[in-house]
């Protein structure tokens, strides 16, 4: 477990926004007749709209589907994945939680792969567990995947040996079974989280008739897990896991006929069982109940508001007129969506976000969905929002600048992802493609559906998207869901008073805003080139401009028809005081929202539809920074667009509003699992209160104001370096112009980075006594954790031989307390070792477990750590470790992402281009005695820190 400063909090603020209800799947079109001119070799139907002729599908004789595809993204690696038609709701209510026991057991033990083998031979490979190799079920199905380095023939036939195994073959032994239960149910635990219990809630009152409330994470599935037999898995595993129920998947660097050839061979003697398979009903909806309502309660949760309706099912089908329909359908959400953002971003909106979604709910009904995260306390005001904005756009429709704006939306969205068609990513490729297997829908090309597009997008008018959305959206009464961190007064009824009161209000129709220009195009003289040179061995292109602003440029063809970028500002939270650093995560929050000087955040929003743009700048802990992807058309406008926030940022009072809103949610939150409070609290505990690290206090948090953001901002904005980095399918002579209009026509930047030295002070706790937090989620949830003090990554070898130490301990961790132990689902073990404090770096481990099994656990880590340091590494373990590092930097060297953050700072620290240069050799320089040396110098055992987090319950038993 890495410790975290305070900057990797920023991220976890937004992502409290909105909490969407599950659903299946994209709402389907209405059920039309069209004419079926062919169908795919799986037997799905193809009418009008042609299907991608690059995947070759087939049908084995005893029933099993393929499909397998060519694609080079990335270059020479393969996905595989295995899907099976079973998932909870397949389960009876004796094998509650067996369908996600059987794919825990493909893991352990198969006819022809012995128990705990299969993991350690696909390191061998170069296949990390977790990254590269793994599984999930889910409702309704079981999927199996492989992320394989490389294609050559003999990995690729281990994969397919694999598949075959997890088909027929595994062994499901009785004591296998017995030594995974404690994995599973530490999996449980782990997720047994305030979002998991609300969604149960959630699915339990929209749908109580059905399988589907039923069965997510079913209440009895712990005492089930415990007590099932392994023959009864092996008889739900002889159900479902038969070739007329499974799909198989290959797409990559392959050749598509040998690669058919091989599955035909090692599939073809799986054999079909006589008897048909076994169905279960999905269950009713009664369409009649609402309006009804539910309170959800719960410390730790936000407050959000859900209205659901629902109407009888209409399948879609592939063709032009349900494309129409569904874009029509599309439309609709994306402009209602767009007027509860403008209401959210609104200085005194009652919310913090909200959106309405269309989807089928499992095939079994159409489902209508608007969810929205309220302010603290302020659900009542959030339900008559939801209720009269939904309301508003089913009697009043859209305007034509509404539609206008999501056209272009569309638009872009549509055009950049036809131009960028042939360099998507297998693995997506391989999910969609089996994703067809269970909706039944045929697999098209994204310029087919740009072609489409074109087709249609000049024949929509407001009145059409308007027509669809009535027929899509007022459906059956609300059903309405609240959720609230205590009991709402009054219950159901008083929720269903709300609501009425708000449908007694009248709505009048939305109004129309005009467009502005942007106000941003102009920042002075171009900036002149006064260097422009090459870096040969890496191949690169580095500009400088007379004002000091840096450029880095990188032609690839990683990414077809797409750039990323960089640009990084200054000392981030370096350059601000210690008792400012709660206003440094503001501005990375809420800076975007706090617009510019001439626009605000929602000008801002209807200016740039149709262009790929990004507002605001992130807060690092030594830079500020905005980085994303965008294409060449667009890229001159992002240049402009964060210049602007660089030089007139806006500072309005909605960011400050929308700051204080998000606070309340997240400070709940922050101590809602143990790993929330390793994650918020524990950082300071380690480093003896270091403001720089963990969360600051509520106070500071809530003391922010927009004066102390402009005031400590304005140096930072107004004179740091500036460095952008520019990766991808570009334009190099047209990149330099705009940069040169953009950012090299500001005033002159600082030569070089300040040290800020008093600021990179930062050292481990002195203290040795173990440490005990608590948390305030599920009574059965701890965390165990051991901190080593190391030190920062000055040295670049010995970086490397710790990173390498940490798989190996992770590795070890595996084998003894998942496998041998059974008391934990995902052990961890990580080596954080700063570029930003001096001196500063931690080495830890990270157990999630029952409370009971704490000390086993630290006894263990200190076994392992023990013999780390008194013994070498043995070869095999080393290799099972050091493969899969290697093979996946192999992998990033292929693709945009790493380039970009090799560039990003590639002139002002000029000295970190050897980290990348050197990293592949310094992996493999790591030998068992350097790991050994590395253990005995930081693993000691008189400077382990133990930390439990526990149950504010427990906490007077420790």
């Amino acid at each position: 477990m890495k410790l975290l400063n305070v900057t990797r909090a920023v991220a976890a603020l937004p992502l409290i926004a909105l909490v969407t209800p599950l659903a299946a799947q994209d709402a389907g079109p209405v059920q039309t007749e069209a004419q079926q001119r062919s169908e795919t070799a799986w037997g799905l139907p193809i009418y009008d709209i042609a299907h991608d002729a690059s995947v070759r599908y087939g049908i084995l004789d005893n029933g099993m589907r393929y499909a397998i595809m060519r694609n080079q993204t990335p270059d020479g690696a393969v996905a595989v994945r295995f899907g099976f038609d079973v998932g909870w709701v397949d389960e009876q209510d004796d094998e509650l939680g067996l369908a996600h026991f059987i794919e825990h057991m493909a893991f352990n033990g198969s006819t022809n792969v012995p128990e705990g083998e299969m993991i350690k031979l696909l390191e061998r490979e170069g296949l990390a567990f977790g990254a590269d190799t793994n599984a999930s079920t889910g409702f309704e199905e079981t999927i199996y995947k492989l992320d394989l380095p490389r294609n050559d023939a003999d990995l690729l036939g281990t994969a397919l040996m694999l598949m075959r195994e997890t088909a027929s073959e595994l062994s499901i032994a009785a004591d296998a079974v017995d030594r995974e239960r404690g994995v599973i149910q530490s999996e449980t635990r782990t997720r047994n989280n305030f979002q998991i219990r609300r969604i149960r809630d959630y699915l339990k009152f929209i749908a109580p008739d059905t399988r589907f409330a039923g069965r997510f994470r079913a209440d009895g599935t712990i005492e089930n897990i415990d007590a099932a037999p392994a023959q009864r898995l092996r008889e739900l595993y002889a159900r479902y896991y038969r070739p007329d129920n499974a799909a198989l998947v290959i797409v990559g660097d392959i050749d598509v006929a040998a690669v058919e050839a091989e599955v035909r061979e090692r599939f073809a003697d799986w054999t079909l069982p006589d008897a048909a398979i076994e169905r279960v009903e999905g269950g009713t909806i009664d369409l009649e109940r609402g309006p009804a309502a539910a309170n959800f309660v719960d410390p730790d949760v936000p407050y959000l508001v859900v209205i659901d309706r629902f109407a009888p099912y209409r399948k879609p089908q592939s063709t032009t007129t349900d494309f129409r329909r569904s874009l029509l359908s599309q439309l609709g959400r994306a402009m209602l969506n767009r007027r509860l953002e403008q209401i959210a971003n609104s200085p005194d909106a009652p919310i913090i976000s909200g959106g309405i979604s269309g989807s089928d709910f499992f095939e079994l009904y159409d489902q209508a969905s608007l969810t929205l995260q309220a302010k603290e306390g302020e659900w009542r005001e959030a339900l008559s929002i939801g209720e009269q904005e939904w309301r508003r756009a089913i009697e009043h429709g859209f305007t034509q600048a509404e539609l206008a704006e999501q056209i272009a939306n569309f638009t872009r969205s549509f055009r950049d992802s036809a131009q960028q068609q042939n360099t998507r990513q297998s693995a997506g490729l391989a999910t969609g493609i089996l994703g067809t297997a269970k909706t039944g829908r045929i697999f098209v090309t994204p310029q087919t559906n740009w072609e489409i597009f074109q087709q249609i997008a000049d024949t929509i008018a407001p009145e059409s998207v308007a027509e669809v959305f009535r027929e899509d959206y007022a459906l059956s009464p609300a059903l309405v869901h609240v959720s609230s961190k205590a009991p709402v007064e009054g219950g159901q009824q008083a929720i269903l008073d709300v609501l009425a009161t708000s449908q007694a209000v009248p709505v009048e129709a939305p109004s129309s805003d005009e467009v502005a220009t942007f106000g941003y195009t102009d920042f002075g003289a171009p900036g002149e080139v006064v260097s422009d040179t090459v870096v040969e061995d890496l191949n690169f292109r580095q500009v400088r401009f007379a004002n000091g602003v840096r450029l880095n440029l990188k032609s690839t063809d990683f990414e077809e028809g797409k750039l990323r970028y960089s640009i990084r500002i200054g000392s981030g939270l370096l350059s601000l005081p210690d008792d400012s650093i709660s206003t440094g995560l503001f501005l990375s929050t809420s800076l975007a929202q706090g617009g510019l000087v001439k626009h605000s955040y929602d000008e801002i929003r209807r200016i740039m539809a149709g262009r790929d743009v990004a507002s605001g700048l992130n807060v690092g802990g030594d830079k500020f920074s905005t980085s994303g992807s965008t294409t060449m058309i667009d890229l001159e406008l992002q240049l402009q667009l964060t210049a602007a926030y660089l030089t007139d940022p806006g500072f309005r009072e909605e960011a400050l509003s929308r700051w204080q809103a998000l606070l309340p949610p997240f400070l709940a939150s922050a101590d809602a699992t143990p790993q929330a409070v390793s994650q918020f609290e524990l950082p300071q505990v380690l480093t003896d209160d270091n403001p720089r690290f963990g969360i600051p206090s509520q106070d500071g948090l809530e003391a922010v104001t927009l004066e102390q953001a402009r005031a400590l901002s304005s140096a930072q904005f107004g004179s740091a370096p500036i460095e952008i980095a520019v990766v991808g399918e570009i334009d190099e002579a047209a990149i330099v112009d705009a940069v040169g209009r953009t950012f090299g026509a500001l005033p002159a930047r600082a030569e070089a980075l300040e040290p800020f030295e008093d600021a990179r002070q930062a050292s481990f706790t002195a203290r040795r006594e173990p440490v005990t937090l608590t948390h305030a989620g599920a009574e059965d949830q701890a965390l165990a954790q051991v901190y080593w003090p190391t030190t920062d990554d000055g040295d670049a070898q010995e970086e490397a031989t710790m990173r390498l130490l940490a798989t190996v301990m992770r590795l070890e961790l595996l084998e003894e307390i998942r496998e041998n132990l059974g008391a934990s689902y995902a052990p961890g073990a990580s080596s954080s070792m700063s570029d930003t404090y001096e001196g500063f770096g931690t080495f830890s481990t990270s157990v999630v477990v029952a409370p009971g099994d704490a000390e086993t656990v630290f006894a263990t880590i200190d076994s392992i750590a023990k013999n780390l340091r008194e013994n070498p590494v043995d070869a095999d373990l080393l290799d099972r470790a050091r493969r899969p590092m290697l093979e996946n930097l192999a992998q990033q060297k292929t693709q945009n992402p790493y380039w970009l953050g090799l560039l990003s700072e590639a002139q002002l620290k000029v000295d970190r281009l050897d980290r990348y240069r050197t990293l592949e050799t310094r992996l493999r320089n790591v030998t068992p005695q350097m790991l050994q040396e590395a253990a005995a110098r930081y693993l000691t055992e008189d400077e382990a820190l133990r930390v439990r987090i526990v149950h504010q319950s427990l906490a007077e038993d420790d």
